[in-house]
């Protein structure tokens, strides 16, 4: 395959993840919304390792290490779970 060939697959996978990314942050708004009204935490420490866990299980064998889907889901996190938690603005 060539180069621009290449360039272009990888241009169609990130489509398709950043679609997928806002698909999953619309998920991530409902469940903030049943948090909310039924008074539970909004952050939970337990689900997000579990969450980790999970994906690092279903990459064995690819080509990213574990410390990397670690690092980019927490950043996947980190901004959904900023859809779920009201702007705190401290001065």
């Amino acid at each position: 395959m060539k180069l621009e060939e290449l360039r272009q697959q990888i241009d169609a996978i990130d489509t398709r993840i950043i679609r997928l990314l806002n698909e999953r942050c619309d998920y991530v708004h409902e469940i903030g919304l049943i948090k909310k009204r039924d008074g539970l935490e909004i952050y939970a420490p337990e689900r997000e390792e579990m969450l980790l866990r999970g994906l690092v299980a279903k990459s064995a064998g690819g080509r990213l290490p574990e410390v990397s889907i670690r690092a980019i889901y927490r950043e996947i996190m980190s901004a959904a779970l900023a859809l779920e938690e009201e702007l705190k603005i401290a001065y």
